[in-house]
């Protein structure tokens, strides 16, 4: 919450140099001896972006990706055309923090500091040659070990990923490793980091996509001065264009055109600000409001006229303070009309990091342009749920929310079949919360519908139990079928390639007509 974070069409970018992102990756190493939580750094370029985002504002292409995104404890610039994007948006990024550079750097400081790397992936044996190279520029430097399994993220096989995972994470474990190096390629490195988040020991895990190939030099790095100016990515083409062409234009060709209207929204809007506000923007008032406790240490953010980088340089120790004792958050956009790309990252920031330590954070005074431009910059799947005309009726919604809590499975034995309905986030870490053979159990041998409605999220481990449910039934000759899917949902089973194992329906009333016809 201390550095300054902006949104690039709805994932989070730090605004470190290299330097800095070095320092920080060190400082999150040690804060595991405190904590023992596991970290995730991310390095994103605009085939990332693409990868994770569709053409359409309202569409999501990878969720589960979206969502590690935005959860991550450190995301980096790895391409120039981010740090182009970030100039348009109003907050340049200080530079471009590729893996490339990045895992050098950081083998050299982790030999002065006594610290060592685990090599995870990549293909053959150009795990070990990278460790073999970087030894030889660093003789201090400690391997704790080199591995290069293949994981599943994909498939059927994902039903029975958890199991496979756990020799790698145990010989990960044990090797000691303060850095866990990640060479899956985008998007299976972050997919199985997060779904082994909390059984890794090891501090800050890093995606380094094909990094290993450049430390041995199978993949050649543009000229220095290509590499400043960004055109990087002429040189890659040229060293392997039937590959590389389609997938350069086609990626920043959509990249271009998803994040123009960010681009000029803000730019209209920074110009609308400056018309009322005369030549000089920095006359807007930047005082937060009156910050003041509710009810049952609920806190209320009163933002100012502009939430910009200037007025979070000077408030941002305040607002940590004020947060950090609040069981749930009020954020209040009633005042403001303007926000950059760096007061968007902060709002994405504290809404992230609440909700995931099971915080309650809601938005109030959100007009319709505020609305737009949150769409524009694909941030409303994570604010629209969260947002209330006003104080008063965020307290009249935690007052019905407290009296009614479901949990995340609700059974239900019905005539002819047992119905199962799904609620809130079904990820990694609620897999690993729940009793999955009592769940079993409870559906028995009978015919089964999985009312889904209430589902916000799922991750691939979730959809890994979903097909151990269905085995489960079909294992016992009856038919299991999902039902009133969310858009995000039904596009995490189509991104994952496990649509074909499933019998669905638009509705309950739809399932059970297929029941009907299938039993």
């Amino acid at each position: 919450m201390n550095r300054d974070t902006i949104i690039v069409l709805g994932i989070p970018i730090d605004n470190l140099s290299m330097d800095e992102a070095i320092s920080s990756i060190f400082s999150m190493v040690d804060d595991y001896a405190t904590d023992g939580r596991a970290r995730q750094v991310a390095t994103v370029n605009v085939d990332f972006v693409v990868n994770t985002l569709s053409w359409r504002l309202k569409n999501i292409r990878h969720p589960e990706l979206l969502d590690i995104l935005r959860r991550a404890d450190l995301v980096t610039a790895d391409g120039m055309p981010l740090v182009w994007i970030s100039r348009l948006l109003g907050i340049p990024l200080k530079e471009r923090v590729t893996g490339a550079d990045l895992v050098p750097r950081l083998a050299k400081e982790a030999a002065k500091r006594q610290k060592s790397l685990f090599l995870l992936g990549g293909r053959g044996d150009v795990a070990e040659q990278a460790a073999d190279e970087l030894k030889g520029r660093y003789p201090d430097l400690k391997i704790a070990g080199i591995y290069s399994p293949f994981v599943h993220v994909e498939g059927e096989a994902i039903a029975v990923a958890e199991e496979e995972d756990e020799r790698i994470v145990d010989k990960v474990n044990r090797s000691g490793a303060d850095i866990l190096l990640l060479a899956f390629g985008n998007p299976k490195q972050e997919v199985w980091f997060d779904r082994n988040r909390d059984r890794l020991k090891v501090p800050v895990s890093i995606g380094i996509g094909g990094t290993y190939e450049f430390i041995v030099g199978t993949v050649s790095r543009a000229p220095e001065w290509m590499q400043k100016s960004g055109l990087e990515w002429i040189f890659r083409i040229t060293q392997d264009p039937k590959r590389l062409i389609k997938r350069y234009f086609v990626g920043f060709f959509k990249f271009g055109i998803m994040v123009w209207p960010a681009i000029m929204y803000y730019r209209y809007r920074r110009f609308r600000y400056r018309l009322s506000h005369g030549n000089d923007p920095s006359q807007g008032d930047r005082r937060m409001g009156e910050t003041a406790t509710l009810k049952g240490n609920i806190a209320e953010i009163m933002f100012p006229e502009r939430l910009d980088a200037p007025f979070l340089e000077t408030s941002r120790e305040k607002l940590k303070e004020q947060l950090g004792a609040a069981t749930s958050v009020v954020l209040d956009f009633d005042q403001t009309r303007f926000i950059d790309s760096s007061g968007l990252g902060y709002i994405a920031k504290i809404w992230n990091r609440d909700t995931t330590g099971g915080k309650a954070v809601h938005l109030v005074g959100v007009g319709p342009e505020l609305v737009h431009f949150f769409k524009l910059n694909r941030v409303w799947d994570l604010f629209s749920k969260g947002v209330f005309k006003d104080v008063e009726e965020v307290l009249q919604q935690l007052k019905e929310k407290n009296a009614v809590s479901p949990s995340n499975f609700v059974i239900e034995p019905r005539a002819g079949y047992v119905s199962v309905s799904l609620f809130g986030r079904l990820d990694a870490p609620e897999i690993q919360r729940i009793n999955r053979d009592s769940i079993l159990t409870d559906i028995g041998g009978e015919n089964c519908i999985l009312d889904l409605e209430g589902l916000d999220f799922i991750d691939s481990s979730g959809i890994g139990f979903l097909i151990k449910i269905q085995k489960h039934v079909s294992k016992n000759g009856k038919s299991c079928i999902l039902c009133n899917l969310p858009d995000n949902v039904r596009q995490m089973l189509s991104i994952t390639k496990v649509m074909p194992l499933f019998q669905i329906a638009k509705d309950m009333a739809g399932a059970e007509k297929g029941l009907k016809k299938f039993g």
